[in-house]
């Protein structure tokens, strides 16, 4: 299964630099399943990867940003993002990924997670139960020594809640990269100490594509997501579902920011 993951990332990396006009990659061409809108490189990257599955007959079913959940008569789902962080591929900025991962019908059950950055050829992946790796080399989250010296990701989007800013003020240092898959691995590497999505307008809220991969890494580095409830995180298969979160290297961080 990996090898696949593998291969259906390296089909967007190329899809993706077929296309080095910004302003191309960025043409809207559709309205995607999750009422957004589609770019001309996400739907690009979304067609090689399901055009691949199509030809070489793989039972997978597909719940992707685009075209939502594609029915194709397997026993596990590919949750794909082709191009989480969209925006920054637009403008040049170099931390957009594709997120692959496989399971059956939550979070809680994704078995397999790979995530490419498309522009650096950074590849974070894990199987559960193994570990978790970036670029071959076991990654492990960081455990807390100091927590008046914390490194956390926040975002901070024109949805952000006002207690963003109250923890804003809590850390030493802040950081925002509009790329969540990448955002939740910086966390899983143990370079930074955790991560905030809290947004008030819910349609800004996180979508379990966006995690799918990145949530399995994390946990197989020994880090955990919460609700902001403090209840430990899930989300269904569902292209509508939506949820606030904080992603953790050390766990005693939940008490402390929640």
């Amino acid at each position: 299964m990996m090898e696949l993951l593998e291969h259906l990332s390296i089909l967007i990396r190329d899809t993706a630099r077929s296309i080095p006009d910004l302003a191309e990659r960025g043409k809207e061409v559709c309205q995607g399943a999750d009422g957004t809108p589609t770019t001309q490189i996400d739907k690009c990257a979304e067609n090689v990867v399901l055009s691949y599955l199509e030809e070489n007959n793989i039972l997978l079913n597909v719940l992707s940003e685009e075209i939502g959940f594609v029915d194709r008569g397997g026993e596990r789902t590919l949750v794909l993002d082709p191009i989480d962080g969209t925006h920054n591929s637009m403008m040049g900025v170099p931390l957009y990924t594709a997120s692959l991962a496989v399971g059956d019908e939550s979070l809680r059950d994704v078995e397999y997670a790979y995530i490419r950055n498309l522009a650096t050829d950074d590849v974070y992946m894990a199987e559960k139960g193994k570990g978790a790796f970036h670029n071959g080399r076991r990654i492990y989250a960081r455990q807390i020594s100091d927590k008046d010296n914390l490194c956390m990701i926040l975002y901070l989007g024109c949805g952000a809640h006002p207690d963003t800013f109250k923890i804003l003020k809590r850390c030493s240092r802040t950081r925002a990269y509009g790329c969540a898959s990448i955002e939740m691995c910086l966390v899983a590497e143990g370079v930074v100490d955790g991560f905030l999505m809290n947004s008030e307008d819910p349609t800004r809220s996180i979508r379990v594509i966006d995690i799918a991969a990145s949530h399995l890494i994390l946990r197989e580095a020994g880090g955990e997501i919460f609700t902001l409830d403090g209840e430990l995180m899930d989300m269904p298969f569902d292209i509508n579902a939506r949820s606030n979160f904080l992603a953790v290297g050390d766990r005693r961080l939940k008490e402390w920011l929640l």
